[in-house]
């Protein structure tokens, strides 16, 4: 069967401008590798892509999506794929169709994921400010693992259509019970 050319529109010859006492990005990449059936989008920001948005279109479900040290950007992923995964990204969105595996937040500062129809699996790692955005349709598919993580939030609509927003605990409380650890959830959060 013909799997037609994964295609990305992102402009990547403008180098970003660097803040005083910032680390500088390298060069910014938005890349298909056959080997591995693997994007990978790099030090991509909002001076790199046309309107401040790298879209991505996914051609075969197999396609994983890498997003590595992106800064106040919307990264756009049109079609079913495998998983995706932010890695070092600041004051990203990412808004993705499917996802048949899992979407992986690691060591980021203020993101946000939407999957406009289904991922069964977030996990979020070392990571402060994310909030995940959920469809009608995955709210009852959609689990959550985190660790090291602070201000986790999710959303999502109603059967009225409203949004609700509700933080996911980082506080827990332990005790020792018939001698192994039991744990709840904090107080806090009821």
């Amino acid at each position: 069967e013909d799997v037609p050319a994964p295609k990305a529109v992102a402009p990547v010859t403008v180098m970003p401008a660097v803040k005083a006492g910032a680390k500088p990005l390298g060069p910014p990449k938005c890349e298909y590798q056959d080997r591995g059936c693997k994007w990978n989008v790099e030090n991509q920001t909002r001076d790199t892509c046309e309107g401040g948005v790298c879209k991505i279109e996914v051609t075969d479900p197999k396609q994983q999506v890498y997003i590595y040290k992106c800064q106040n950007v919307t990264i756009q992923i049109t079609g079913k794929l495998k998983s995706v995964v932010l890695d070092s990204c600041t004051k990203c969105g990412v808004v993705f169709d499917t996802a048949i595996s899992a979407c992986e937040i690691v060591n980021c500062k203020s993101v946000q994921v939407q999957a406009t129809n289904v991922c069964p699996s977030f996990s979020i790692d070392k990571t402060d400010g994310c909030v995940v955005h959920l469809t009608n349709e995955a709210v009852g598919q959609s689990s959550f693992v985190t660790s090291k993580s602070s201000e986790m939030n999710v959303s999502w609509p109603d059967d009225e259509g409203e949004i609700k927003e509700a933080p996911i605990p980082e506080q827990f409380q332990h005790k020792i019970v018939k001698g192994s650890v039991s744990s709840q959830v904090s107080d806090l959060y009821h």
